[in-house]
């Protein structure tokens, strides 16, 4: 059994833009242990974070689970956060439209790259986030 990757896509606050809408990576390994890595906060002040088997519906109002699928080869918890912790952070005077949706993307792109996921899998993930986010219902 391998473990398993998921995008999480909450609505949107105060508003429920598109671009509100926070996105997380959730990781359920085969002995049952959960993880969910994410970047929190606004443009500027983004700051990463881990939590460990909290469920899903306590970080706000979840409105979609997407599959990524699961990973290609085996890797314990502790590794898989230094992998994924590992992408940048953008909170530069320039990066005023980078948030946390383009954060998923580049871990997925930074597992992709170590051979954890399938590019494949990481496009059809990013296309589903994209369209969960563009069902944002203040838009």
């Amino acid at each position: 059994m391998s473990t398993k990757v998921y995008i999480l896509v909450y609505e949107g606050s105060p508003l429920d833009y598109a671009e509100y809408r926070h996105t997380a990576l959730h990781f359920m390994f085969p002995r049952g242990l959960t993880t969910t890595l994410h970047v929190v906060g606004t443009q500027g002040l983004f700051q990463f974070e881990e939590d460990i088997d909290q469920d899903p519906h306590e970080g706000g109002k979840l409105v979609h689970t997407i599959a990524v699928g699961e990973l290609i080869s085996s890797i314990n918890a502790a590794a898989l956060k230094k992998v994924v912790s590992a992408t940048p952070i953008k909170n530069g005077r320039d990066d005023l439209e980078w948030n946390c949706q383009n954060w998923v993307g580049d871990a997925l792109a930074g597992l992709v790259e170590r051979g954890y996921l399938s590019e494949p899998q990481r496009a059809t993930a990013i296309d589903k986030m994209l369209d969960a986010c563009l069902e944002a219902k203040d838009e």
